[in-house]
């Protein structure tokens, strides 16, 4: 009957039934143990889709980045398709480049008629707005969920730092003492990961300004010049992920998160103390 008194679930609960007699303990230890690894596993594959979803964006802005810089100088070995359908892509201009993506050196660097660059402009300025559109509705995908997954984690944070200085200074066991603190790393890897690569996204888009005034403008028309220079003004504003209309995943996210972590941790400190 002793060995049968200690028996314990994968996670502390009460239910209004007898949980020590034999199938009944099983059944619900069982259950239990399938809700954990159905729950642990669903929040592990959230993660992943939201930041492969992240990492698709932050690659799709840096090709437009390329793109954007390739305007205006190809080879002279496209030179023959002047004759052709004007509605050139970037991709196929792009392709005329050697393995290292650098211009060949036998060619002599020319630059592609006004109709071309238009074309060009329209195409980039086309792919940039795809992108603001992914982003919006990845942002109403993470909206709700990532903020609750910003405080939950802020909350657990400051809850095992504080059940762990409590028992420490009551002079309780030191093994139950850091039981609470092996759940900080998984709590700040996973806000730590949606806040880099949150920041990795807005950090590709910064760079698009910098192409668009590497391209071969200088020696284009003014149509084409005031087009770019309506890129370059929405350009000017980077893509940031923000969610609860208020948290924009970055580095100053996850400050922000500690920061709050440390303030709660001393509100509930000085709370103690009172007592």
């Amino acid at each position: 009957p002793g060995a049968v008194a200690d028996w314990q679930f994968p996670v502390p609960h009460w239910v209004p039934v007898d949980m020590q007699r034999s199938p009944t303990y099983h059944l619900l230890y069982v259950l239990q143990s399938f809700c954990l690894l159905v729950a642990s596993q669903s929040t592990i594959a959230v993660d992943l889709f939201f930041i492969h979803m992240m990492l698709m964006l932050a690659a799709e802005i840096e090709v437009l980045s390329e793109n954007v810089s390739a305007m205006g100088k190809i080879d002279s070995g496209l030179m023959a398709l002047e004759n052709e359908d004007c509605g050139l892509s970037t991709k196929d201009l792009l392709s005329y480049r050697d393995g290292n993506g650098l211009v060949s050196e036998i060619f002599q660097k020319e630059y592609i008629s006004e109709d071309q660059m238009r074309a060009l402009l329209v195409k980039n300025v086309q792919h940039h707005q795809t992108i603001l559109q992914a982003v919006g509705l990845l942002q109403d995908a993470m909206d709700i969920s990532i903020v609750i997954l910003l405080f939950t984690n802020m909350a657990d944070l400051c809850s095992c730092m504080f059940a762990s200085a409590i028992l420490l200074q009551r002079g309780g066991n030191a093994a139950k003492a850091l039981k609470p603190l092996m759940t900080i790393p998984p709590c700040f890897y996973e806000t730590a990961i949606y806040c880099f690569f949150g920041n990795i996204v807005t950090e590709k888009s910064e760079q698009l300004v910098t192409a668009a005034w590497s391209c071969g403008w200088p020696l284009c028309g003014s149509g084409f010049r005031r087009g770019l220079l309506l890129f370059l003004t929405e350009a000017a504003r980077p893509v940031e992920i923000t969610v609860g209309k208020t948290f924009k995943l970055s580095k100053q996210m996850l400050l922000q998160v500690l920061n709050g972590t440390y303030a709660l941790l001393n509100m509930l400190y000085h709370v103690h103390r009172s007592e």
